[in-house]
């Protein structure tokens, strides 16, 4: 089935589900104030519909001018990157425009332990082993899931991270937590590099869009994950 994108008269996005024979199958409810936005929505409704499958095509994003273009535009890269050519290639598209060295997903493994599923490195260089497996409460991984989000252009100079053993060593993290249509977090998608960089408000808004297809990537954790998340932050040594 294939979800058809389009901009309504007063210039807002909106979508429909067609079947494959060109049939109507479902459209919006409301209207976007982005391409991407519109994307999101297609996925979320797509799947609570009975039958459909997982994947629903979507075209690539149009041409777009204004503001929003470059991260609309970024959005459908990385999205096609993530059909084609699977999770670490969608990274790849993701981090290239940026500073940043590094960029990865983690996965909630279990309530005290988070696992990298994906990661790119703009040196070509594999994942530390120290990084492959991170306890929750030594990550900085925790407080993105505490408070929703976390961005630190400078740790070293941040006073939320006083105490931390990676504070001054790991200087730029930018992360989102990964949470299920039924809230449950699933892990998170960071970026991250050992030099204090500072990553644009767009940016991280791709970041926020992207995590809400990423998700849809991930295992779903047991229930005792879901329930026994700690709520405190303690201080931590790695970045998942």
């Amino acid at each position: 089935m294939r979800v058809a994108v389009s901009l309504d008269a007063t210039g807002r996005w909106r979508w429909e589900l067609h079947s494959p024979d060109g049939l109507g199958l479902a459209e919006s409810c409301g209207t976007f104030a982005t391409y991407s936005l519109a994307v999101l929505n297609a996925d979320a409704v797509c799947r609570c519909i009975p039958d459909a499958p997982v994947e629903v095509e979507v075209p690539p994003a149009p041409i777009a001018t204004g503001p929003n273009a470059r991260m609309t535009q970024a959005f459908a890269q990385v999205c096609g990157a993530l059909r084609t050519r699977g999770l670490d290639a969608a990274l790849e598209v993701l981090n290239r425009p940026l500073g940043h060295r590094y960029s990865a997903v983690y996965a909630m493994a279990d309530a005290q332990r988070l696992v990298n599923v994906g990661f790119f490195d703009k040196h070509g260089e594999a994942l530390p082993s120290n990084l492959q497996s991170v306890a929750y409460n030594q990550s900085f991984c925790q407080f993105a899931i505490r408070d929703g989000q976390f961005r630190t252009e400078n740790s070293a100079h941040d006073t939320r991270l006083d105490g931390n053993v990676y504070q001054g060593v790991l200087n730029s993290y930018h992360a989102v937590p990964l949470v299920s249509m039924q809230g449950q977090v699933l892990g998170t998608l960071c970026h991250f590099d050992t030099a204090a960089l500072a990553l644009a408000d767009e940016d991280f808004e791709l970041l926020q869009l992207v995590a809400e297809v990423l998700v849809h990537w991930l295992p779903r954790p047991s229930l005792a994950v879901a329930t026994t998340m700690p709520l405190t932050p303690t201080t931590g040594s790695a970045p998942g």
